[in-house]
């Protein structure tokens, strides 16, 4: 059974989760072009740093265009009398 956790605590960090966190930073940056034997090499605080990098490079989203304005109604001609 789970302890409760105490008010104001943290949970704990476990090493399972950490692999997993490292192994989908991996995925990520592969996707963004990087090399994986070079990824092998890195430890942790290096792939959070090129993920940073990768995350700038790839630069904020473009703006949606705006909705097409009503169009305006012409003004009608005066009939003469």
């Amino acid at each position: 059974m789970k302890r409760k956790l105490a008010f104001g605590t943290r949970p704990k960090k476990t090493g399972a989760r950490k692999k997993y966190r490292i192994k989908t930073h991996k995925k990520r940056l592969i996707a963004a072009g990087y090399d994986e034997a070079s990824l092998h090499k890195l430890n942790p605080h290096q792939l959070r740093q090129l993920l940073k990098k990768a995350a700038r490079k790839k630069g904020p989203k473009p703006a949606k265009p705006a909705a097409k304005a009503k169009a305006k109604a012409k003004p009608r001609a005066k009939k003469a009398e």
